[in-house]
């Protein structure tokens, strides 16, 4: 059961919920719980490309498995930690 909480934004803040809400067609509760999912993902891998997370802690903080986080850093501009050798060694212990 998900718990229940009460926020008081800046007129700014609801500014950005509305023009979510209005862009994706959902209600208010959706776009701020959207939001704050992006806000958190950014913040973890904030705390990856400052070396305080490892890709592991990272990919386990994102709930997305290891491969899943080199694509997402991929996404974000940040070169893979892993080197071609390493990928080309890993295809063969598969």
């Amino acid at each position: 059961m998900a718990d229940v909480v009460s926020f008081r934004f800046k007129s700014h803040e609801l500014e950005h919920i509305n023009k979510l809400s209005a862009a994706r067609k959902t209600d208010k509760t959706t776009a701020a719980r959207e939001l704050i999912e992006y806000g958190w993902i950014y913040y973890v891998i904030q705390q990856y490309k400052e070396g305080k997370l490892s890709l592991e802690r990272t990919a386990k903080e994102l709930h997305i498995s290891v491969g899943e986080l080199i694509d997402l850093l991929a996404d974000f501009g940040i070169k893979s930690p892993i080197a071609f050798e390493d990928y080309l060694e890993g295809l063969k212990n598969i």
